[in-house]
């Protein structure tokens, strides 16, 4: 359902081991919001445990919670980690966007018609 590359996983990694033993999530959970430079833009965190009504699926070892609501949004969804001479961002090749947004976490759906 959702796939994560090895450079996200290793990212994941990072910020989990950034975040202390105590405090330190186990779940990638992902869901998404209305956006004002897109109709949607990906809001992440780690959590120590999806949410009652949140759909759950792995990738690379990894528990991925996504948001009930959201899942046919994120059907089919890759992320991955780059880094650039800007730093480094997920980045997220969502195969139901019409289109992306240029900070590459927003995007906007096919129009009806």
């Amino acid at each position: 359902m959702v796939e994560l590359t090895t450079a996200a996983v290793q990212e994941l990694e990072r910020l989990q081991a950034h975040q202390g033993k105590q405090q330190a999530g186990s779940v990638f959970r992902i869901c998404v919001e209305p956006s004002t430079c897109g109709d949607w833009s990906y809001h992440l965190a780690l959590v120590r445990e999806p949410e009652a009504t949140d759909v759950v699926t792995q990738s690379q070892g990894w528990t991925i919670a996504l948001a009930a609501e959201h899942v046919p949004l994120l059907k089919g969804l890759r992320v991955d980690y780059v880094e650039d001479l800007m730093g480094g961002a997920f980045r997220f090749h969502n195969p139901n966007a019409a289109q992306t947004c240029g900070c590459g976490m927003a995007f906007s759906l096919p129009k009806e018609g």
